[in-house]
């Protein structure tokens, strides 16, 4: 029997109607403690912590390499009940916020460790036994790095603070990234290509996607929504690794490789085109799934992939979900859901079979391509190869880095760091470091 909490699939300054619902993850009932804490990871609220982990700098300006464990003061951790469960926990109680981050960590390892095939080990092992997951509420970022998953909070001109620890999106996402970390390794710094960093960045995003999905009441609001016309904008197609409110990636996109080939500035806006790919695979499948029920024709396949191109289409489209879908809701569930796994599938496999140096979308298409003839004999090489070829992806690639993104690149940030790069900073003068040890000491 697994452990209770109370998650937000869509965080409560996003949409005031949601309410968190229960959910059981796979930690052993009676095993998660004060933290929440469990053998795999810990939550803690640090006090006077007045950074983030990464490259930081010394009252002298020296940088210098600031990785866990916090060994200050934290704020009073969240507790079980008598039962081992956290859904008692409600919004507006203290342990609430840190359950929330626990328990949304754990529901994405747990579904993506399924598509893996075994339990994810941390890419930090050689260092530490467990991640250390930071709620930083001055903080206006969130991150994964080496030993630390840390969120912050948006800060809005109207004064609002809008806690990352309550948005599943922003955390799944950051899992994400820990779990190519985990599986992929850290490039070489000379052979990262930028398309390893909008690969990063896609990847992630799709972990959230896929993981949301598996919230029951994600699959039915998306289709009672659309009545299965995924095209049309819905949960499904938005993250929100910043706030919900801005910086809203749209999975449902037409853009190409060819608008970076002279250039870019963020891998977000990079990872475009892959995330977009990948999108437009998973709603193929979906529809080539209502064709093989006989919930949908040929016919309507067809006109909804010219709907997509042509908006004179998007009526009659509409028109034969909205029917199809009145006549056998649940059997667009069980394709939707089936959609969702074998593209989890193709994803988490593709992941294994990828190495980090040199890699570029281009190596994404092909694995994929080869996993789905390992998998199915080549049953979705026809939607795979269109989507990947409409992008540009493996045709074109990416540009140089140009000036002008810094602000919401991950660039050289702490995601990368390894504690051996200290060997590559400046050596700090003894009374720096003597500065620096009481400005933490006093934290």
């Amino acid at each position: 029997m697994g452990t209770r909490f109370r998650l937000f699939v869509q965080p409560p300054f996003e949409d005031p109607r949601s309410s968190p619902e229960i959910v059981e993850v796979s930690s052993p009932l009676g095993r998660v403690t004060a933290g929440p804490a469990d053998d795999r990871m810990f939550v803690v609220k640090p006090v006077g912590k007045t950074g983030p982990y990464g490259l930081n700098r010394g009252p002298l300006g020296t940088p210098y390499m600031y990785l866990p464990p916090w060994t200050g003061k934290i704020l009073e951790p969240a507790t079980p009940d008598a039962c081992g469960n956290f859904d008692y926990l409600r919004p507006s109680m203290a342990g609430f916020e840190a359950a929330h981050v626990f328990g949304c960590v754990r529901f994405t390892l747990d579904v993506w460790e399924r598509y893996l095939g075994q339990p994810l080990t941390w890419h930090f092992r050689d260092h530490y036994d467990r991640l250390e997951i930071s709620i930083l509420r001055r903080w206006d970022n969130a991150q994964y790095g080496y030993g630390f998953l840390e969120v912050g909070s948006q800060f809005e001109s109207d004064g609002r603070v809008l806690p990352f620890s309550l948005d599943f999106d922003v955390i799944a996402h950051e899992v994400g990234h820990a779990i190519i970390f985990s599986v992929l390794g850290v490039p070489h710094p000379e052979a990262e290509y930028p398309e390893y960093l909008g690969f990063q960045e896609a990847f992630s995003d799709c972990v959230s996607l896929i993981a949301a999905m598996h919230f029951p009441s994600v699959i039915d609001n998306v289709l009672a929504e659309t009545r299965g016309n995924l095209y049309r904008a819905n949960r499904l197609s938005r993250f929100s690794e910043f706030s919900p409110h801005r910086q809203i990636r749209s999975a449902n996109n037409k853009r190409t490789m060819a608008e970076f080939a002279r250039g870019w500035k963020d891998e977000h806006e990079l990872s475009q085109p892959l995330t977009g790919a990948i999108f437009d695979i998973l709603v193929d499948i979906f529809h080539e799934s209502l064709v093989a029920r006989g919930l949908i024709s040929h016919a309507v396949e067809d006109l909804a992939d010219v709907a997509e191109f042509d908006p004179a289409a998007e009526a009659p489209v509409q028109h034969a979900f909205d029917c199809a879908f009145a006549r056998n809701s649940d059997g667009f569930v069980e394709a939707l859901i089936d959609a969702r796994d074998i593209v989890g599938t193709y994803l988490a496999e593709t992941l294994w079979a990828l190495a980090p140096d040199f890699l570029d979308y281009g190596d994404v298409a092909r694995t994929m391509l080869a996993i789905d003839q390992d998998e199915s004999g080549g049953q979705f090489t026809r939607i795979i190869s269109r989507n990947f070829r409409r992008r540009a992806i493996g045709e074109m690639h990416a540009g140089p880095h140009l000036k002008g993104g810094e602000h919401h690149s991950h660039v050289h940030s702490a995601r990368t760091l390894l504690p051996i790069d200290y060997l590559e900073l400046p050596k700090m003068t003894f009374r720096e470091k003597v500065l620096l040890s009481r400005s933490m000491g006093s934290q």
